[in-house]
């Protein structure tokens, strides 16, 4: 749920025509009204207290934070600065002891009021922005998903503001690069860090982005090699992909989806020995899926070890008990030796998922064939 800030204790004022006074340049308009935060616990003015200098300088401080897009914000900022001329510092300095003390929501409206009163001060928006992250932890913390999400979405939007006002900020474009890197926007916190780089002095800092910036390039460049890989066995094209994986794997031997993908093209092309090695390496590596094990199968057969193969396919569909491809494929190897049974059983549990799959019509008409029993005859077959 998207928090929305009271203004329950915000009235608004109108000043006596004759109020026409002027302060370090600024001229008092009777005709625009002025917001007053009532005291705690009050619904309207006392007029025996009359209304205070602060009062007017919270109300135009909520309405500054909260409403920027007032039609009198404009004025009311000058107000507020001709009140308080060193309004914005006292407000970093306010917002960030809050926040050290806890009150988040407190501090969140002193820095809000802060940046939109001066937005040439990039300090302003990563104050904002840490606040957001605190809050975003903790919403983390007791599993208030939806807290966490509208925490992240205005961390990133007042950094994007504070850009928008300050484009060649080095402390902005850092912050903004770091935070597309946690949030896993890889190709957006190297637009960004790359920026920072081009700007910013020698230093420690720099150097620790410029490293980030490899990993990040490298990292982007591995997977696009990986996609372009499958990309060409898509296409059938088994020996450029074979390629492109062997360098996708040369720099990360780790990694599951190179092996398969490298299995998978030496399996296409009849290389069935290098291609149950790389899928072996797979569940070496801690991946375990129905599809390697419905490509082991297929290289145990094609190697002369029936047994292993329906091994293999039995405990893929262990793993995807209703994929209907296992579930022929594992009832044409029984019905290949002769164990009618428990061909008719996996036709029958294919049937029930896909009738109108073209293997599991193929199958039934096999299984006619081998046995005499009509196709359509759902009685169990004699082994």
């Amino acid at each position: 749920m998207t928090q929305t800030f009271s203004m329950n204790d915000v009235i608004f004022i109108t000043l006596p025509d004759s109020i026409r006074q002027e302060q370090d340049g600024f001229t008092f308009d009777p005709e625009i009204p002025l917001p007053v935060q009532l005291p705690d616990g009050k619904e309207a003015i006392d007029p025996s207290e009359g209304i205070r200098i602060e009062m007017i300088a919270a109300g135009l401080l909520k309405v500054i934070a909260h409403q920027s897009e007032h039609e009198h914000s404009a004025y009311y900022r000058n107000m507020l600065t001709a009140l308080q001329p060193d309004v914005v510092k006292e407000l970093q300095l306010a917002g960030i002891a809050k926040a050290n003390n806890g009150d988040l929501e407190f501090a969140e409206e002193l820095f809000l009021a802060a940046s939109h009163l001066n937005h040439n001060i990039p300090e302003l928006f990563v104050n904002l922005s840490v606040l957001y992250g605190q809050k975003a932890r903790k919403a983390m913390d007791s599993d208030r998903h939806e807290a966490y999400d509208e925490a992240m979405t205005k961390q990133v939007n007042v950094l994007r503001r504070g850009l928008e006002h300050n484009p060649l900020s080095e402390l902005l474009l850092s912050e903004f690069g770091m935070l597309n890197l946690f949030l896993g926007n890889d190709e957006l916190a190297l637009e960004y860090l790359n920026q920072y780089v081009r700007i910013a002095p020698e230093g420690e800092k720099k150097t620790l982005v410029e490293a980030r910036i490899k990993e990040i390039s490298d990292r982007l460049e591995n997977d696009r090699t990986l996609h372009e890989a499958f990309d060409e066995m898509q296409l059938g094209n088994e020996d450029q992909a074979l390629r492109l994986i062997e360098s996708f794997i040369v720099n990360n031997p780790k990694v599951w989806s190179g092996w398969f993908i490298k299995g998978w093209a030496h399996r296409r092309l009849g290389d069935f020995a290098p291609a149950q090695t790389a899928f072996l390496k797979c569940l070496e590596l801690g991946e375990t899926n129905a599809d390697i094990y419905n490509e082991l199968s297929i290289c145990a057969v094609e190697l002369g070890d029936k047994e292993l193969s329906k091994t293999y396919l039995e405990i893929a569909l262990e793993l995807d008990e209703d994929n209907v491809k296992l579930l022929s494929n594992l009832a044409f190897l029984n019905l290949r030796d002769e164990e009618y049974n428990r061909a008719y059983e996996l036709l029958l549990k294919a049937q029930t998922i896909d009738p109108n799959d073209p293997a599991v019509k193929h199958l039934k008409q096999e299984l006619a064939k081998r046995t005499g029993v009509d196709e359509e005859d759902d009685n169990v077959i004699d082994a």
